[in-house]
This record gives structure tokens, sequence and C-alpha cells, in this order.
């Protein structure tokens, strides 16, 4: 099975994913993540720098922390999580509003926190081998992603796609669809990065 950017991540739609407000006497089944790679081993190499073993085992704890019927063992979806690290880690580097950045994880987080107790929190860190400082950082590398590309967005790209996708039966004004206009079209751009661009730099893939 493939599974699309939009399948995989994940960041955005987080609340959507944890379903309600989880109670501490509640139980959460979270994934057993399979590897028998060595840390170090290296899994992929972008622009010559190493992707290990342990940086890809990391990035899909954290998405089993996020969506615990994520398929975090499946061969196809560990390569499309591959490729989203290295968006997240390279392409994030370069983003420049912080403001949004830091916005969009507090307020992701501030949802995590209402949806899973501390208690299944702590649970989560224990059986995924994470912490919440992991989380934050991954989910902070991911909006910062997500700038790079809204920065490149202009007004009239997301009035073009207003005025072409009708958006208008259900909101009146460009300025009301600013903002799920601005999530389509980046995670577009997304997609188009990763299948026009990355899969030609990204060399030596190899997930099991």
């Amino acid at each position: 099975m493939i599974y699309t950017a939009r399948q995989l991540f994940l960041f955005l739609i987080a609340a959507l994913l944890i379903t309600g407000c989880v109670n501490a006497s509640e139980e959460v089944v979270f994934p057993t993540l399979n590897n028998e790679q060595p840390s170090n081993k290296v899994v992929a190499i972008y622009k010559g720098d190493p992707i290990t073993s342990d940086e890809l085992r990391e990035f899909l704890a954290v998405q089993g922390f996020l969506d615990p019927d994520a398929p975090v063992n499946d061969s196809s979806y560990r390569k499309d999580a591959l490729y989203q690290l290295i968006v997240d880690k390279y392409v994030g580097e370069e983003a420049v509003n912080t403001d949004w950045v830091n916005q969009q994880s507090e307020q992701l987080w501030n949802e995590i926190e209402h949806s899973y107790s501390q208690k299944i929190r702590e649970q989560a860190y224990e059986e995924l081998d994470i912490t919440e400082e992991v989380v934050k950082k991954h989910i902070k590398a991911h909006f910062q992603s997500k700038q790079f590309f809204r920065d490149k967005i202009s007004e009239e790209d997301v009035k073009g796609y207003f005025d072409k996708a009708g958006y208008s039966a259900e909101f009146k004004t460009v300025e009301e669809a600013k903002e799920p206009i601005l999530q389509k079209l980046v995670q577009k751009a997304i997609n188009n990065y990763v299948q026009d661009e990355l899969k030609r730099q990204v060399k030596y893939v190899q997930v099991s």
C-alpha cells in the first residue's frame, strides 16, 4: 500500500487522530516498532549527509505517539516517513517566520495535553522510547518545513485557488478561506517537492 503525505502527516490534524479526551484510567495501545537494524546504520544519504536507522526509529516513534494506529512497521509507510523526516530536518531549517511556527507548535501541544493525560503520555514515552522533548522537537521541525513552503505562496496564488476551487460557496471572502487554502497549497507543494526533487537527491534508501 502507498501512503500519501496527507495520510502520513499528521501534525496539522493530530488532534483529530487522537480521538477525544483520553482519561488516565483508559488504556491506549501504542505500537511496538520492529527495528532490527543497528542504530548507526545508514538508511539514506541526502546531499552527502547520512540519515541513520536511529533517526528514522525516533521519527516513527513520534508518529506512533500522535497516532497509535499508524502502521509504523509497514515498509511503504516507513519509506514515506523517511522522506518526510528529510523534509523536516533540512527544509525546515530555512523557515524564517518563527512566530507562526511557535504558535502552531504550542497550539498542537496544548491539544495533545488535552487529549492524553499525563499518565498516558508517560506510558507512551516509556513504550516508544522517546521523551516529551523529542516529540516537541519533531512537531516544531514539521511546522518549520510547512512555514518554508508557506513563505513561497503569494496572495495571487491564494486568490487563484479560491476562484478555481469554488471556495466562494463555503467562504464569503478570500481572507476567510486563506488558511484552509494555504494548508492545501502547502501540502501540494510538499508532495511535489518530494516527488520532483527529493527522491532524485536521496541516495541509498534502505528501510525495513
